[in-house]
């Protein structure tokens, strides 16, 4: 009688072990978010160095600073919330130089002016992430900009 009494109780304690294990169990919702891989697409205007691609460049996901990467690898940038985002890329460089122009025209004589220089690359996309692992291309676009001071 004792063993059917303790089988008794100690079924009784497992199925209210049970029930209050299983009804106090909330669902874990996990945010959808997606992984995005970027590379960059340069277009050269001329004058622009060459060398230019293995630069640096500055990305921004909505205006808000990811990381650093060089144009030849790419980047990935995991948790990005589902929905449409935008994509940029920046890099700046900038040299400071003096050249001879000639002929100031009511003198005769030759004028030394500062040229600083810079060339500005960046580019901008817009693109919907969606779950999984989601490939971006930057178009990325490098202009001269010379001014004289």
């Amino acid at each position: 009688m004792k063993r059917i009494l303790s089988n008794f109780v100690i079924l009784i304690v497992l199925a209210l072990l049970l029930l209050f294990g299983l009804t106090s169990c909330t669902s874990v919702t996990t945010p959808e978010t997606g992984i995005v891989t970027i590379d960059l697409g340069i277009v050269s205007a001329i004058g622009v160095d060459l060398e230019r691609p293995l630069d640096n460049y500055y990305i921004y996901l909505n205006g808000i600073y990811q990381d650093t990467m060089i144009a030849s690898g790419s980047l990935t940038i995991p948790d990005v919330p589902i929905g449409v985002h935008s994509f940029e890329a920046n890099n700046y460089l900038i040299a400071g130089d003096s050249v001879d122009l000639c002929d100031n025209g009511d003198t005769g004589k030759e004028v030394k002016l500062p040229v600083n220089g810079y060339s500005h690359c960046s580019g901008i996309v817009t693109y919907e992430v969606k779950l999984g692992v989601n490939y971006v291309t930057i178009p990325v676009y490098c202009y001269p900009i010379i001014t004289i001071e």
